[in-house]
């Protein structure tokens, strides 16, 4: 399993991740558009975690999780944790 450690979203300076091999390398940046989305993504499903309605967290959960994996798996291979820094 791959660590990737991400900077502040938005941006294009990439980021690094430990390899299987325990060694560091380095991530190319990524579409800002893309990244600051995702980013207001992981915010929603942070802040509807919160929600104590019956059945409310769940339905905006599920209407982001798809989106955040789709864009998330784009980026991230072999399994790898996303370690979000910042925003």
């Amino acid at each position: 399993m791959n660590i990737y450690f991400i900077g502040q979203f938005g941006s294009d300076a990439g980021g690094w991740y430990i390899g299987a091999d325990g060694k560091i390398h380095r991530v190319p940046g990524w579409n800002p558009d893309a990244l600051r989305e995702i980013g207001a993504a992981l915010g929603v499903l942070r802040e509807a975690g919160k929600l104590k309605t019956h059945g409310l967290a769940d339905a905006a959960i599920k209407s982001v999780l798809e989106f955040t994996h789709k864009e998330l798996g784009a980026h991230v291979k072999g399994g790898g944790a996303v370690v979000v820094m910042g925003g």
